[in-house]
């Protein structure tokens, strides 16, 4: 009897433990069995791709309500298969050269359904010796205010040899992944360099958020600590990736501490000030995580502690919040393995897309629980006449109710516009 368990309930403990880890989620999430996916004329909107070379690949935005100025993070859609360290592209000699952040005043249409907008040239920021002035990009974020925006980049350049400058193996290395913080205006056209940080914790950072009156700044790394090798491939299986909170109080250092873990692929998290708490999506397995920050007396780094999951069944990319409303705005991935293959063929991906509204209903209940309501806004089935190819991120203009996305893959004719509903 005993050898009968060993001999077959071994194998059977093994198979629960990687359907539980690994093919629950591939079979429901990454390759989506089982969803619905609704074409876009099930919705009340009208929607229309912004047709314009220069904005693509942006993986992330953010909009100053203030000043009426959408900020884009964009690439080149040909590099992003050669260079993209968060998904384990290393290919130093293929990455953009023309990463560049990107303000559209979204108040003042042109020709072929496009705003103004002009690319932003960096002011002052540094160039180390034997290095170069270009950015890489993936997630932003900013702090709004009618004079002055702030921007904190993810900057992920390649690593060098500091004493020859010569690009290293970054396979093996990893990204010299930073995070950038410049400041701009109204009508920007430059924007001026305030301080680079970098920190053993700062590993592969996806995305930043920040909140009013701290010192610092909270970025998810997605595959934790882990550049590179198996430990990076296998960090969604075992949840690696963490949230990290920089202090950068003290003139010329930053100070990173790891706040929280076991967080499958943490993407773009979003602090909500109304609120009070820290929001973190998964890609890998969905659903967003609630923290609540706090400080002790006398510290300068927050704890967080856990009071809420919301289910979400999409692998989620970068929250966005409407400040008008409170609202969260979440782009999912509905068929998270075809948008997958774009890192294979930028060109010819046309992944759907879905795009979820989160309401925070209430308090907690009785069984300490948070009150939120789950609102599917937008899909599209995807296909080359899709407008909503696989978006990463959705902003919502407050004052007009339109929704722009945008998304890090594609090519300038079909893909990677700020879309406009």
């Amino acid at each position: 009897m005993a050898n009968t368990l060993l001999k077959f309930g071994l194998p059977l403990a093994i198979v629960a433990f990687l359907y539980q880890a690994v093919l629950r989620d591939l079979i429901f999430l990454t390759i989506g069995v089982g969803k619905t996916i609704e074409p876009i004329s099930n919705f009340p909107y009208t929607c229309r791709r912004i047709e314009d070379p220069r904005l693509s690949a942006c993986e992330d935005m953010f909009l100053s309500d203030a000043t009426r100025q959408l900020f884009l993070a964009c690439s080149e859609p040909s590099a992003r298969p050669q260079w993209m360290p968060n998904v384990a592209r290393f290919n130093h000699s293929g990455r953009s050269m023309n990463d560049a952040v990107i303000a559209m005043d979204i108040d003042k249409p042109i020709g072929k359904g496009s705003f103004e907008y002009r690319v932003l040239r960096t002011v002052g920021y540094p160039v180390e010796k034997h290095d170069d002035a270009n950015l890489h990009l993936v997630g932003m974020t900013g702090n709004d205010s009618p004079n002055t925006i702030e921007l904190l980049l993810v900057n992920n350049k390649p690593s060098r040899d500091p004493h020859t400058g010569t690009i290293l193996d970054n396979e093996a290395q990893g990204a010299n992944s930073t995070i950038e913080k410049f400041i701009t205006g109204p009508a920007a056209t430059t924007m001026k360099h305030i301080s680079t940080h970098h920190h053993t914790r700062i590993a592969t950072p996806n995305n930043i958020a920040t909140a009013p009156g701290i010192s610092g700044f909270y970025i998810t790394n997605d595959h934790g600590l882990h550049k590179t090798g198996y430990m990076h491939t296998l960090s969604q299986v075992f949840g690696l990736g963490d949230v990290t909170y920089c202090d950068t109080s003290t003139t010329g250092e930053t100070d990173c501490h790891k706040l929280a873990g076991g967080i499958s692929f943490p993407n773009g998290l979003l602090y909500h000030p109304q609120h009070n708490l820290l929001y973190v999506p998964s890609s890998a397995n969905g659903n967003i995580r609630v923290y609540r920050p706090s400080f002790t007396a006398g510290s300068s780094i927050p704890t967080l502690t856990k009071i809420h999951e919301i289910h979400i069944p999409y692998p989620i990319d970068n929250l966005s919040l409407d400040p008008h409303t409170g609202d969260i705005y979440v782009p999912c991935l509905p068929k998270a393995l075809e948008m997958m293959a774009g890192f294979e063929e930028p060109y010819n991906a046309f992944p759907p897309s879905t795009v979820l509204r989160v309401r925070r209903t209430g308090d907690l209940d009785g069984q300490g629980q948070m009150k939120y309501e789950v609102e599917k806004v937008l899909e599209n089935v995807g296909g080359k006449d899709t407008p909503l190819p696989g978006a990463t991120t959705v902003v919502r203009d407050g004052k007009t109710g339109r929704l722009f996305l945008s998304v890090g893959l594609g090519d300038p004719p079909a893909r990677d516009r700020a879309i406009l509903v």
